[in-house]
């Protein structure tokens, strides 16, 4: 996401439909309060089926950087308590 913001903040054309704020809006919906680590993971394996192609290669690209990165110390909040 910050990558995505930073990306955001440089760039020119900053329309509704601009695709960096499209990115960013797919990720806040799919980074909602109710989500663990593995729910993410889920929904970008949904994601990448979708029939929407922006919403599909925006799920590839999250989920080949989420499968790269160490999971431990993500600041996902802990839903056991």
């Amino acid at each position: 996401m910050h990558e995505y913001e930073r990306q955001w903040a440089g760039a020119t054309g900053h329309g509704v439909r601009h695709p960096l704020r499209l990115k960013m809006e797919r990720l806040k919906t799919w980074c909602d309060d109710t989500c663990a680590p593995a729910d993410f993971e889920a929904r970008l394996v949904e994601a990448e089926q979708s029939d929407d192609i922006g919403t599909a290669l925006l799920a590839e690209e999250l989920l080949a950087l989420w499968q790269a990165v160490p999971h431990a110390g993500l600041p996902f909040p802990d839903k056991s308590t």
